[in-house]
């Protein structure tokens, strides 16, 4: 299945929260930290719950738990 992918700058003390939060919405996506960078998340969204993501992900923004989110092309899509 093919999925869309984010990432994410985030606020490090949040993590667990926001990864804790959307594994408790349901089979949206699959969360995790990049181990180079310990403030940067990334996501693979599947594409059905794309904008619940998008709402979810912009509520963190208001609350400040994200400071910015990226689309960028799908780093394990194989052609």
């Amino acid at each position: 299945m093919y999925c869309e992918y984010y990432q994410a700058k985030v606020v490090k003390n949040k993590i667990w929260f926001i990864i804790g939060n959307l594994k408790n919405e349901g089979p949206w996506c699959f969360t995790r930290a990049l181990k180079e960078k310990n403030d940067i998340l990334e996501f693979f969204v599947a594409p059905d719950y794309e904008d619940d993501f998008i709402r979810t992900i912009d509520l963190y923004k208001e609350k400040g738990f994200v400071l910015e989110l990226f689309k960028l092309p799908n780093r394990l899509k194989t052609n």
